[in-house]
């Protein structure tokens, strides 16, 4: 069975590791192959990518298309003219988008992965009016009608979430058993807590927000509650970001007050060492899933978390939990004083840890894939 991926848009953050798990999945030994209609066939990849991120294997092989990435229009004209011509020039058994559309024109078995949540949530309207949305409202107005095309012509549409499920079901209404809800794998890398002894100085609390500088991650309410702490001569903790000072500085107008302080991008191991001894704070309000959640609760972090529908379901069950109105930086201020107060209990059992629910996220969907 020949199976085509479609990645080229991959490039960065969120989306590149999303690409780079399902490769490392894939890659292995033990799901090389398939039973199927009582005899073992073996499977091989092509992905389409727009840089050789990834490396060949006996069965996965590269189609590197960097001009398709070159802009937008160079996407658009291989999403809906030039790709599918392309795609089945490859004679692909089965067809999987990893980015959120559908090429036209793939006669094959379609599946799609779709992890683009601006135009399903109900948060906010961006603006094409607006010099600082207009790129969102691209997306959310525009490319979103290209989304709501695609998952109605695929024959199975895969999200991370429900509460993205449910949004589809209802705005789309395409059949349920086309749309399935896998969450993604969630892989804690054998960290586990640091004893008390070896944490950085319990006088001075540490908040850590691990987020890219984009407008709805909502650093604004951040910075507006830390500063409201500040007013109210509460000043003994340190507010880690991981944007750069320039970066927070366009993002947050206005005077950024000094415990905060900017690392710019962190390696995968200097986030999970915040994750051990400081206290998650995330007051994005549009994700698909959100991983910094999951991440830090898997490892027993107290989380103060905005009060969405992606907040509540990555975090259903976890008791050290606690939500704040992502447009109230009071009501934030107001939970960062308490956990400080309080000292946010975070001794916990590693068997108490969360680490365990998403372990056959990939499994679940090549089990998708293979059934089409």
């Amino acid at each position: 069975m020949r199976i085509v991926v479609n990645d080229i848009a991959a490039s960065k953050t969120g989306a590149l590791s999303v690409l780079k798990d399902f490769y490392e999945f894939i890659r292995r030994e033990e799901n090389g192959c398939i039973e199927r209609n009582g005899r073992r066939e073996r499977l091989e990849w092509i992905f389409l990518l727009s840089e050789p991120y990834l490396e060949e294997t006996g069965n996965i092989k590269l189609r590197v298309l960097p001009e398709v990435k070159r802009s937008r229009k160079e996407r658009l004209l291989f999403d809906l003219k030039t790709g599918g011509e392309y795609i089945m020039s490859l004679k692909p058994d089965i067809y999987f988008s990893l980015q959120n559309t559908l090429t036209r024109g793939v006669s094959a078995k379609t599946a799609l992965y779709v992890h683009q949540p601006l135009c399903f949530q109900r948060v906010k309207s961006f603006s094409f009016f607006k010099k600082g949305e207009r790129e969102y409202a691209v997306y959310q107005h525009i490319i979103g009608k290209l989304i709501y095309s695609s998952i109605k012509r695929a024959d199975k549409t895969i999200v991370q979430t429900e509460w993205m499920r449910r949004e589809i079901l209802e705005r789309l209404k395409v059949e349920p058993e086309r749309v399935v809800r896998i969450a993604p794998d969630i892989k804690l890398s054998g960290n586990v807590l640091r004893s008390e002894k070896d944490r950085r100085d319990s006088r001075r609390k540490t908040f850590f927000y691990p987020s890219g500088a984009v407008l709805y991650k909502n650093h604004e309410c951040l910075v507006k509650a830390v500063r409201l702490l500040r007013d109210k001569g509460i000043t003994g903790f340190d507010v880690v970001l991981t944007v750069t000072e320039g970066e927070l500085k366009g993002l947050c107008p206005g005077e950024i007050p000094g415990n905060i302080i900017c690392r710019g991008p962190l390696l995968r191991e200097e986030v999970f060492e915040y994750y051990s001894d400081s206290i998650l704070v995330f007051p994005s309000y549009i994700e698909s899933f959100g991983y910094p959640l999951a991440e830090a609760s898997g490892m027993g972090a107290v989380v103060l978390a905005s009060d969405t529908p992606f907040s509540r379901e990555v975090l259903e069950g976890y008791d050290r939990a606690y939500y704040f109105d992502p447009f109230r930086p009071e009501e934030l201020a107001a939970l960062m004083e308490e956990v400080m107060q309080t000292g946010g209990n975070r001794e916990v059992n590693r068997s108490e840890n969360r680490t365990d629910r998403n372990e056959s996220g990939w499994a679940r969907v090549l089990s998708e894939l293979v059934s089409l």
